[in-house]
């Protein structure tokens, strides 16, 4: 399949037409990274819209010591580092590939240009920084004023799809246990024991990525910090 077509797909370019579209195609470029692989390091002056169109990403910072924060997780269709696109400038987090990932980057200027004669762009971008503005909060909450395993279970309850009350559900989880436990603020060893406390409780069962909810108003009370 050609890029424009590809693209073409995506939502959050649904509203260009097809000279625009050409134009994106025309300009851009996809660029397939390895797992692991760093997309744009931290503090690095870029100027470019990236978005992916296959594959996960993860944004997150590191520190001197080593120590990680994953900040977000981005699948198929979703931009980011949007703050990159209108004005070069060290960015503020690293990104990297979590599996091989085709990824979209297209020079800043182009994307700026293409957002003024196409105002349809400016709504989803909107969303889209309105949408992690609110993530960004909740996760400030979540690490700052929960422990570990309320912050397990508003995870599984943010991941888990909304059935009727008394169902089963199953997850699967996006990310390996070692890159939740760097969202959750947790080391590896942590987040086991917190899985193993939830299993004995009967709220989950746990196989590798794959988790079974059975108590979901278990995992809402103690998402609010009633055991």
């Amino acid at each position: 399949m050609q890029t424009v077509d590809r693209l073409r797909e995506i939502a959050f370019f649904q509203d260009l037409d097809a000279n625009q579209l050409a134009l994106l195609a025309r300009e851009a470029r996809v660029k397939v990274f390895r797992p692991g692989e760093i997309i744009v390091s931290q503090e690095e002056p870029v100027r470019a819209f990236y978005l992916v169109l296959s594959g996960q990403v993860k944004i997150y910072r590191s520190s001197a010591e080593g120590k990680e924060q994953t900040l977000y997780l981005f699948g198929p269709g979703e931009p980011f580092c949007l703050c990159a696109a209108f004005e070069e400038q060290g960015y503020p987090a690293n990104a990297a590939a979590l599996e091989s990932s085709e990824i979209v980057i297209l020079p800043g200027r182009t994307f700026e240009n293409l957002a003024r004669e196409a105002p349809s762009l400016i709504f989803p971008m909107l969303l889209v920084l309105s949408r992690r503005l609110k993530e960004s909060m909740q996760l400030v909450e979540t690490l700052s004023l929960k422990e570990l395993p309320q912050r397990v279970a508003t995870f599984l309850l943010h991941a888990a799809p909304r059935v009727a009350d008394g169902e089963t559900l199953d997850i699967r989880l996006p990310l390996t246990h070692r890159e939740l436990a760097k969202m959750l603020g947790a080391t590896p060893e942590g987040l086991s024991r917190v899985f193993k406390r939830l299993q004995n409780r009967g709220l989950v069962s746990v196989n590798g990525r794959a988790i079974r909810v059975h108590d979901r108003a278990g995992l809402e009370r103690l998402s609010h910090g009633v055991e």
